[in-house]
């Protein structure tokens, strides 16, 4: 085994032990020194040139994800750069993700002049490098799902898309949900547009039938879909209620979570009774511990 089938499997080691947000740029910086690199910068963006993730190393290293998307660089490479002020000597690479919409840029800067003896090793080595953080970020996506069999109903339905709605990653489960809600064969994006109060900062949205609830994770959007549950009806604060009582607390104790009077617990309890069209305890217990409604708050 040579010494680039060495560093090769050694990302793929980091990519499933590191978390995903953390191995890129320790990726980067294994194979800037395999290459002997003072510098690098990772762009991933998507056919539209949406960048969703941006890694430069060393951390400081003043570089722009939208100006190293736009480079003319040839698939695999390398291909010299034009040189820059602070940085003359500089190769690229860039790689298709396999069966997907994105493509990586990946940038070297260099001491001296550098050509590499085996520049299609050099381009494995990127190529290699681009697919395992395709595996870490999978790796997330499977711890989620594994919450799903713990007993969080709520998890498991789960993808990292950018402000494009361009998947990056995403569960069986996720998948089955639009496609069976959407009636599509294939997905590689999504079949609507994020809305824009979602790209701005986390929130819930429904298109569909569907109940999405995201967080942004740096040029991400990480999205937990799921159907629509009997809870859905109440407002946030019956939800509320409607949980606590359903998990067997009394008025009072709930009233002492909530900051609020014994009085107003009750009153909202009438209320949750008549929108869910039961009449007692029991029924709500089954409502809020049976296996579709979660106990997260997107449920």
């Amino acid at each position: 085994m040579n010494s680039t089938d060495v560093k090769i499997r050694a990302l793929y080691a980091g990519a499933a032990a590191d978390e995903h947000n953390d191995f890129r740029p320790h990726a980067l910086r294994q194979v800037c020194e395999y290459f002997g690199a003072k510098a690098a910068a990772w762009v991933t963006h998507s056919e539209g040139g949406t960048v969703g993730e941006f890694s430069v190393f060393p951390r400081n290293l003043a570089a722009s994800a939208e100006h190293l998307s736009q480079l003319t660089i040839k698939d695999g490479g390398p291909t010299a750069l034009p040189a820059e002020h602070s940085r003359p000597n500089g190769l690229g690479f860039r790689h298709q993700h396999l069966d997907t919409r994105l493509t990586s840029t990946v940038t070297f800067w260099f001491a001296a002049s550098k050509k590499f003896s085996e520049p299609a090793a050099a381009a494995q080595l990127v190529a290699h490098m681009v697919e395992s953080a395709v595996l870490a970020l999978q790796q997330f996506i499977a711890r989620d799902e594994r919450l799903a069999h713990m007993g969080r109903p709520s998890r498991g339905a789960t993808a990292l898309v950018d402000a494009s709605g361009t998947l990056y990653a995403a569960s069986s489960n996720f998948l089955e949900l639009l496609k069976a809600e959407f009636d599509l064969d294939k997905l590689g994006k999504l079949p609507f547009t994020l809305p824009d109060d979602v790209i701005h900062e986390d929130g819930l949205f429904e298109q569909g039938n569907l109940r999405f609830r995201s967080s942004r994770q740096g040029g991400l959007y990480i999205l937990h879909a799921r159907q629509p549950q009997p809870l859905d009806s109440l407002s946030p604060r019956e939800q509320q209620i409607a949980r606590a009582l359903g998990r067997g607390k009394t008025f009072k104790s709930v009233a002492r979570q909530c900051g609020i009077a014994v009085s107003t617990v009750a009153n909202h309890a009438s209320r949750i009774y008549r929108k869910l069209g039961i009449y007692r305890r029991e029924d709500l217990v089954e409502l809020v511990r049976a296996p579709h409604t979660g106990n997260d708050r997107a449920s």
